[in-house]
């Protein structure tokens, strides 16, 4: 059975700390933003799960300003805000984003203790929704790559999805008739 989590299921203390500084940063990074703009962005990709409040933003925004690592963009007093990453803040934001290049392997050592804590009925569906959004991802994210960069990576998948493909075929053929219905008709 597969449960829908509520909205705003993700405790702010679940996000590692310095995560959402790092996070307005890549926004500013992009072109100016309000803090508004940042909370629904946030929002919008956890799909609902996390939306920090403006008691959390406007003072981070705020700080990040006092550290210089943002600057208040020009502003006719009409609107909100909009805010402008600072040379200084570009330079933190690409010294943090370098920090994070270990991010998978510490995502695959944290989800292989998930495995040891929860049942198998709860990191099927889970590593199941996990692997769709990996390969959406995947899909936006090589796409922005140089052409001539994708070759060797998407060579790399297909050899990997092949194997699993013929994996998940011989689970299949082994697994009871009933089994599968179930799953097609959940799904």
């Amino acid at each position: 059975m597969v449960r829908s989590l509520p909205k705003r299921w993700l405790h702010p203390q679940a996000v590692p700390r310095g995560f959402l500084r790092l996070y307005i940063l890549a926004q500013l990074s992009r072109g100016t933003e309000t803090g508004y703009s940042i909370m629904q962005k946030i929002d919008e990709k956890t799909d609902g799960a996390w939306k920090p409040g403006p008691g959390t933003i406007y003072p981070l925004m705020k700080g990040l300003v006092s550290d210089g690592l943002a600057r208040q963009a020009d502003h006719a007093g009409k609107g909100p805000k909009s805010y402008a990453i600072s040379p200084k803040g570009r330079r933190e934001f690409e010294r943090l984003r370098a920090r994070l290049s270990n991010m998978g392997r510490r995502e695959r050592v944290l989800g292989r203790l998930f495995a040891d804590i929860l049942p198998p009925s709860v990191m099927v569906p889970a590593m199941v929704s996990r692997y769709k959004d990996g390969i959406d991802l995947f899909r936006q994210m090589i796409s922005q790559l140089p052409k001539s960069e994708r070759g060797a990576y998407l060579r790399e998948v297909k050899v990997f999805m092949e194997s699993q493909i013929e994996w998940v075929n011989s689970e299949l053929e082994e697994a009871p008739l009933t089994a599968r219905t179930a799953f097609t008709k959940r799904h």
